[in-house]
């Protein structure tokens, strides 16, 4: 499918880590993607507490082996509280080795969790097709470390406005595959009345920044 949409380098998770267990899923993922070096991993957190995962300096030299770039969390599906009481230790590691947090349209969340740590990158992925800007334009313009996905803003002349006010650099490309297919954002993208330069930038150029910045 990548190869067929165009799509060369890519971020990606595995469904076991959100439908099964990190502890499940985040090996999968692993295994999924060596010897790959067009796809770059992401892994899924459990609180340190209940023993489930390594502690944070382990689990980030892991990430390191693994080719993990990026974290997420599903806090609903698996039952925590995303903040600083639970993740303090791994949140703050985060900041100092620069790891994004990929997260859904739980805009509560979100702001509180930004509020805790508002060096953290995150990235809002899948915020759907009627637009929420009236949630995500707030969080663009305090935190600057915040980020969004296109992959359903299907709103019209929504990526026009967005890069007018704010320019390219804070909405990153992606797909919501396989849940939706590849060529719906490819095509919004593609024929957006933008500069190609912001094109560009949101393709691929942000991501490519964003993984650099990663210090592991």
């Amino acid at each position: 499918e990548m190869e067929f949409c165009g799509v060369g380098r890519a971020l990606v998770w595995h469904a076991a880590m959100r439908d099964d267990c990190p502890t499940v899923g985040n090996p999968l993922l692993a295994d999924a993607i060596r010897g790959k070096p067009n796809l770059v991993g992401t892994w899924a957190i459990l609180p340190p507490q209940t023993g489930e995962m390594p502690a944070p300096d382990e689990f980030v030299a892991r990430m390191k082996a693994q080719n993990i770039r990026a974290l997420r969390a599903f806090p609903a599906e698996h039952r925590y509280l995303l903040n600083a009481t639970t993740f303090g230790t791994l949140f703050d590691l985060m900041v100092q080795k620069r790891v994004p947090l990929i997260l859904g349209p739980e805009w509560a969340l979100v702001d509180g969790l930004l509020r805790d740590f508002p060096k953290l990158t995150v990235i809002v992925v899948g915020h759907g097709n009627w637009g929420q800007d009236r949630f995500f334009r707030p969080l663009i313009e305090r935190f600057p470390n915040f980020y969004i996905d296109m992959s359903r803003y299907e709103l019209d002349n929504g990526i026009e406005e967005f890069c007018k006010r704010y320019g390219p650099d804070r909405m990153l490309f992606a797909t919501s595959f396989p849940a939706s297919s590849m060529g719906g954002p490819m095509l919004t993208l593609k024929h957006a009345a933008i500069p190609d330069q912001h094109k560009d930038a949101i393709a691929s150029g942000n991501l490519d920044r964003l993984l650099k910045e990663v210090r592991l």
